[in-house]
């Protein structure tokens, strides 16, 4: 990878990520001049031939999906022992980050977010494409707010909280994945919507349902506990929505919504209804939002299996016949109970049908009226503009601006808006008309303001208004850009005479100038300490390692990552590959014993837990109790726990050494 160019096209920019399995950086296309996101295989996967051949072919299948809820896939490719994926470049936050920082969002944004990701999820489906690992990690919020999942069909490698199969193969990320990714059962497009279940509770909730100590016990929550339903911990969510959550999430396949499109819809339905009547009308709806919804034909239907209005249901024992009675109950004591209002089913169905047909007409009178009233915007800050500049900022904001006075200004040049009214940041009715004044530039013998100007622009206004330029210094320690004027004297808007000198400071633009460090994995030693020196850097103290990943004498590992801004001179220690030495691995026998087994059929589990933290399944099946015992090979490099379950308890647990093939 010398001189940060991949593949002779993309020239990598800035390290933007780091995942488990890869890096991403942002970088230029030079054959198309624009810029992309590439996503590089960490040098630890590079040595698995069957896992970059599934990454080979798994990237080639998504990159046929373009889809505007899709991060889309470019390129895939590999150049020498680095392999990649080209990417659309979003610069916007992560789904993660966002929750991890304001917390639970409000349900209509929550709802939105889910409603694109299920569109997304229903086109790749359609497609033949499951993504297996939806969660918040892998969905970016577009700067338009528009939200976007990537890393369609590629396994993640396996971490604290991923388990994976003894091939490889990753299940999915252990607070996301479906009770069937957990026992290593059959995947399909449903637990995708499982996955996106649990996303949609931790958008409303700010958690996950299912948090332990282990990945092992996370995925055992998904197999046998219940979710706590979201409105427990958080108010205000409408039952409908959480009913979309509840059965997203149910644990049965066949509970689930049976495609995308139908969660989609269901959340569609909450979203539309909200929006005219407000979350009270959920309260008696059965199947606002259920499972008897599979298409867009079927919200012409809803309201029509509502079977009760208001707190009392008809009494079981009332004629289907039975006229409306407003006469007053008594109790047994003879007082009034108030009246109680009985519906046939003729005039129950006249009114739920009226219900369905007003909502339109209820639509069209609460967005006259809202148009009527107006909404509030905040008033931009116009400042410094010209005028032509303010309209089009105006009308963007729904506003509009006229002009007021022509006024003196020693703060803002001739022709630029120096003042407004009202005030930048105050809430007004939309439509609302913003009167700004106009600089006529400093008033006669008035000092114009120069800070801010660039020497040359500080230079003309100062012979413009009959100054002299003063004594000029220069300011090492500032910030400013360079040759900006920092001060002056006299300040601006000081009287004095046409023809006196007014002193100003400019900035050096040291303090301010940063070294971006680039990236020197890959490359040789030679032109790496080149590349440093030419960036006004030291190179610093040079070791050898061992790497498998890397050729000899090219760096293995740099001090500081790319990007990381630097000052000039700073020093940069590095680390450079000697010959490549691929350590001593032994396997270890398991026996295991079904004896200490409570059932006669029960699910043999063996878990290893390795040294990096990371987790994999090695076995997760039936088995029969009377059969005895077995005997289970296992490999590994360096060392790991190895735990045993019989259902959901632990009967075994071994410390495996596969360096020496210990196993005690």
């Amino acid at each position: 990878m010398s001189s940060r160019i991949l593949a002779n096209r993309y020239e990598l920019l800035e390290r933007i990520g780091d995942g488990g399995m890869a890096v991403v950086y942002k970088a230029r296309c030079r054959l198309l001049n624009r810029f992309v996101a590439i996503k590089i295989l960490k040098p630890e996967f590079t040595k698995d031939v069957k896992f970059i051949e599934n990454f080979r072919k798994e990237s080639q299948a998504a990159a046929s999906l373009n889809h505007p809820n899709i991060v889309n896939i470019y390129d895939v490719g590999r150049e020498g022992n680095i392999n990649y994926i080209v990417m659309e470049l979003i610069e916007g936050p992560v789904l993660s980050d966002l929750i991890r920082e304001n917390g639970p969002m409000p349900w209509e944004k929550a709802v939105e977010i889910t409603m694109q990701i299920a569109s997304a999820l229903s086109f790749a489906h359609k497609n033949h494409i499951i993504h297996r690992d939806v969660k918040p990690h892998n969905i970016l919020i577009a700067k338009d707010g528009s939200a976007k999942i990537t890393d369609f069909g590629i396994a993640k490698a396996a971490n604290s909280s991923t388990i994976a199969e003894s091939t490889g193969t990753i299940m999915g990320s252990v607070h996301y994945f479906s009770p069937e990714q957990a026992r290593g059962g059959y995947v399909d497009e449903k637990s995708d919507i499982y996955s996106l279940g649990i996303v949609l509770y931790e958008l409303l909730t700010g958690k996950v349902p299912f948090d332990g100590d282990n990945p092992v016990a996370v995925a055992l929550m998904h197999i046998n506990d219940e979710i706590t339903p979201p409105s427990q911990l958080i108010d205000g969510i409408p039952p409908r929505l959480e009913q979309v959550v509840m059965k997203a999430t149910n644990k049965f396949q066949v509970n689930r919504y049976a495609t995308a499109d139908e969660m989609y819809i269901a959340l569609k339905s909450v979203k539309h209804v909200a929006s005219i009547v407000g979350d009270s009308v959920f309260a008696g709806s059965r199947n606002y939002a259920g499972s008897e919804v599979r298409n867009l034909s079927d919200l012409e239907g809803i309201g029509r299996h509502e079977n009760e209005i208001g707190p009392e249901r008809p009494a079981a024992n009332e004629a289907a016949g039975e006229s409306v009675s407003n006469e007053p109950t008594k109790s047994k004591n003879g007082k009034k109970k108030g009246k109680k209002v009985r519906l046939n089913k003729v005039k129950l169905a006249a009114i739920i049908a009226a219900l369905v047909c007003a909502i339109p007409v209820s639509m069209f009178i609460v967005n006259g009226f809202s148009g009527f009233s107006g909404t509030e915007v905040k008033v931009p800050d116009f400042l410094g503009m010209t005028f032509e500049q303010a309209e089009d900022a105006a009308e963007d904001s729904g506003l509009k601006v006229e002009i007021g006075d022509e006024v003196y200004s020693s703060d803002y040049d001739e022709g630029k808006i120096c003042s407004q009214t009202p005030k930048s940041g105050s809430k007004v009715k939309n439509g609302k008309t913003v009167t700004v004044n106009i600089s006529k530039g400093a008033k006669e013998n008035t000092v114009p303001n120069l800070i801010g100007k660039s020497y040359d622009d500080a230079v003309f206004l100062l012979e413009k208004y009959g100054y002299k330029v003063g004594k000029v210094t220069v300011d090492e320690a500032s910030d400013m850009p360079k040759d900006a004027v920092v001060e002056q004297s006299p300040e601006s808007g000081e009287t004095a005479k046409p023809g006196s000198s007014v002193s100003f400071v400019i900035s050096a633009g040291t303090a301010s100038e940063t070294i971006e460090m680039p990236m020197l994995l890959g490359t040789s030693i030679d032109s790496a300490k080149k590349k440093l020196e030419d960036l006004g850097l030291k190179v610093g103290n040079v070791s050898t390692g061992k790497s498998d990943a890397y050729g000899k004498d090219e760096v293995m590992w740099q001090q500081y990552e790319a990007g990381h801004s630097l000052k000039k001179g700073d020093s940069v220690d590095l680390k450079v590959s000697g010959e490549s030495e691929a350590p001593s691995s032994k396997s270890v026998s398991l026996s295991i014993n079904y004896s200490a087994a409570n059932n006669e059929v029960f699910y043999l589990t063996v878990l290893l837990n390795d040294d990096n933290g990371s987790s994999y399944i090695l076995q997760n099946a039936q088995r029969i109790k009377s059969n005895g015992s077995e005997t289970l090979t296992v490999s590994g490099t360096g060392s790991g726990t190895i735990t045993v379950y019989f259902d959901n308890d632990v009967v075994m647990k071994k410390n495996a050494d596969f360096t020496t093939g210990a196993l005690n």
